[in-house]
């Protein structure tokens, strides 16, 4: 795997990493509440939309 593949790779894990935090941190301050539950967990669905569409975007400008 080339090292430009490898860098992609690693971001787009560091930035699912966070963003599975973030979900955590959102359902433990909900405390229960259905409504801000299903809020994080939409932004969640979108963050990985948006981090896969990165990825893609990013090996094609790499030439990958």
């Amino acid at each position: 795997m080339s090292d430009i593949k490898q860098a992609i790779e690693k971001a787009y894990q560091a930035h699912v990493t966070s963003l599975y935090k973030v979900l955590s941190q959102a359902i433990l301050m909900a405390d229960g509440n259905t409504d801000e539950i299903l809020a994080a967990e939409e932004k969640f669905k979108q963050g990985l939309t948006h981090a896969e569409d990165v990825k893609a975007r990013a090996s094609v400008a790499a030439g990958l």
